[in-house]
């Protein structure tokens, strides 16, 4: 009857040991797609936006390429304030320096020179990684909300695809404990803690 007794002891509260609950992240919501989206107007580009929200990006066949010639910014709206938490680009074989500026409110003219009504910026994140051939991200302070997005690239760029995303919601699932111990360690990139350091787009006085 011990024996018995001992061996329901360990199936029972033995089970906890074999197995670790641990918290995974849900892919954000992409908001690019329902947005409504724009290039500025004073400099030229090649191309289609509306192929940046296609959902097609290499290596799938189909995936077009929106080249920027030269500097200018691409503009994502959208109608309700939602948080924001990165911005995901598939970078050709051109890349350059960026800007994301979200805001609240306000829109920016079609030149891309001037914002009238101007609305309330909620977060601007400088990027100069120049990754290409790659998806390149560039990640907002937490608490980023916008209704709009001003993505500005400082010289000639190669897009194939631009995702705006939310959040990553959290979700417990049961993991083993070799899963756990066989887990690598992973870096995260973090946005400029001085966002005055960097702003070409201001003129100098």
């Amino acid at each position: 009857m011990r024996r018995s007794h001992t061996l329901r002891f360990c199936l029972i509260f033995g089970l906890p040991l074999a197995a670790a609950a641990s918290l995974s992240l849900a892919p954000g919501r992409n908001l690019a797609p329902d947005a409504v989206t724009r290039a500025t107007t004073w400099n030229e580009h090649e191309g289609e936006v509306a192929w940046l929200t296609d959902g097609i990006a290499p290596p799938a066949e189909g995936a077009r390429a929106f080249r920027w010639d030269t500097k200018g910014v691409l503009v994502f709206a959208w109608e309700v304030v939602q948080p924001v938490a990165r911005v995901r680009i598939r970078v050709g074989d051109i890349a350059n320096d960026y800007q994301v500026r979200a805001y609240v409110g306000g829109h920016l003219q079609d030149e891309g020179a001037t914002r009238d009504p101007e609305g309330r910026q909620t977060a601007r994140v400088d990027d100069r990684s120049r990754v290409v051939d790659d998806w390149q991200e560039i990640v907002l302070p937490p608490g980023t909300e916008a209704d709009n997005l001003e993505l500005r690239n400082l010289g000639p760029a190669q897009f194939f695809e631009v995702e705006i995303l939310t959040p990553a919601s959290t979700a417990v699932t049961e993991v083993s404990w070799a899963q756990v111990k066989s887990r690598p360690t992973s870096s995260r990139r973090q946005p400029n803690p001085d966002p005055d350091e960097f702003d070409p787009w201001t003129p100098k006085p």
